[in-house]
């Protein structure tokens, strides 16, 4: 935010051995993600770090193979299969509101760890069809240090050995092999079985490639595939909606019209795929929720290939270039008053004229990310599951959160909210 300021649209810095390039003009960012995505693959640095844990995946691999993948991939989030995907957030975010309904009136919600875990459980379920309860606090655990290793590892200049006898070194090789186990157990016995289970598993194994019916996925492939989707299709919607319900409390009067709007929609109805489309308030929350915090906050840094131009500029072999949605997202050119929050950017015609590289959570282009649809779903039956039964307000003398940037954008130490039941007469359970 303060290079953009006092530089502009295009800042030059040196990181150590590296030339680095901040771009901050939807002109650039769709040159960067578009025209010549080609010719910036991800930073190699970054992939390497990352690529001990997610393998080949989508996100890390490039090329062919990544064309390749991303078909192969593909149908599992197609809107066809989403009723399915639909049913168990919803089972899910409906069982947490049980046992929030137990605790006394106005506790204290760690908001922030119930998002990671309902997401953890989503993900199991709609991932690999499995209901991992009592493995929940593992998964956490284990996500929450690969977070961490990678965002230390990115910024180290030297790599400690994984022999090195240090307590984070340990935690690594735990947290690495327990979510390696456990997706290579999934695979396992999903094809031993060979059954459908309307899972984006089954589709993985399923899947054959749309330009060569005798390609696909190696059991390998599919772990890697599915480490990336189950890792990133967590963290990033739980830090989503983490800071849903941060701007629920910072605007009662948003959350009250975007109560109003699910209470007017479904009356007593159950929640399902069909509705989501019903609740045109309750999505421009969410999008100008993720304009000011968007979790894929600016993880992956390019690397030029060659020397290429970038916004007139000549952009050596071997740079970096970043660009960071966060900084973009609150630029008064494209957005007015941009500090402010104002879902009314997202609604009809105006909601119509918003630039997709001025406006990226997703990022944009041949490489946006796959499972967007499939996020914003999963935040729109979460929101209304939960505000149809509780209104969240800030704990007295808090502070707004600091945001930081782990794998994703994250509220510095956490985020507590009070929580109100509703009257439950006319909810539908």
């Amino acid at each position: 935010m303060e290079l953009h300021k006092d530089y502009g649209d295009i800042v030059y810095s040196r990181m150590g051995p590296y030339r680095a390039f901040f771009f901050f003009h939807p002109d650039q960012i769709r040159e960067i993600l578009t025209d010549k995505t080609k010719l910036l693959p991800k930073f190699r640095r970054q992939v390497r770090v990352l690529q001990q844990w997610d393998g080949n995946g989508l996100v890390l691999s490039e090329g062919e193979f990544w064309a390749r993948q991303r078909r192969l991939v593909q149908p599992a989030f197609q809107v066809k299969r989403f009723a399915g995907y639909a049913a168990a957030m919803v089972h899910k975010s409906e069982n947490l509101a049980r046992e929030w309904e137990r605790l006394p009136e106005s506790s204290v919600i760690p908001v922030e760890e119930a998002m990671t875990d309902l997401t953890l459980e989503i993900a199991a379920k709609t991932f690999f069809d499995t209901d991992p309860a009592a493995e929940v606090h593992n998964l956490r655990k284990a996500v929450a240090i690969l977070s961490e290793t990678a965002i230390r590892e990115m910024s180290q200049a030297i790599h400690l050995p994984d022999w090195a006898p240090l307590p984070r070194i340990r935690a690594k090789k735990w947290a690495m092999n327990y979510l390696d186990s456990t997706i290579r157990r999934f695979i396992a016995e999903r094809r031993k079985t060979g059954e459908d289970r309307g899972d984006l598993l089954s589709m993985l194994l399923q899947a054959v490639d749309s330009e060569d019916s005798k390609t696909r996925m190696t059991d390998e492939q599919a772990r890697d595939e599915a480490m990336v989707l189950f890792l990133a299709g967590h963290d990033t919607t739980a830090a989503g909606l983490t800071w849903f319900w941060y701007i629920m409390g910072k605007h009662p009067e948003v959350q009250q019209r975007v109560r109003d709007e699910i209470q007017s929609v479904f009356h007593e109805n159950p929640l399902g795929l069909a509705d989501v489309s019903k609740l045109p308030y309750l999505t421009a929350v969410i999008k100008e929720t993720l304009r000011l915090y968007p979790p894929a906050v600016g993880v992956f840094a390019r690397e030029a290939q060659e020397q290429i131009e970038l916004g007139g500029y000549e952009i050596p072999k071997g740079s970096i270039v970043y660009a960071f949605s966060y900084v973009t997202h609150r630029d008064q050119r494209w957005f007015l008053d941009p500090e402010r929050f104002d879902p009314d950017r997202f609604l009809g015609e105006k909601g119509k004229s918003v630039s997709p590289f001025a406006y990226f959570p997703f990022g944009a282009g041949p490489r946006a990310c796959i499972g967007a649809q499939f996020a914003l779903t999963e935040m729109t039956l979460v929101a209304a599951s939960l505000l149809r039964r509780f209104e969240f307000s800030f704990c007295p003398g808090d502070p707004d959160p600091e945001p930081v940037t782990h794998l994703s954008l994250r509220p510095k130490g956490g985020l507590r909210m009070v929580l109100r039941k509703r009257d439950q007469e006319g909810l539908g359970n």
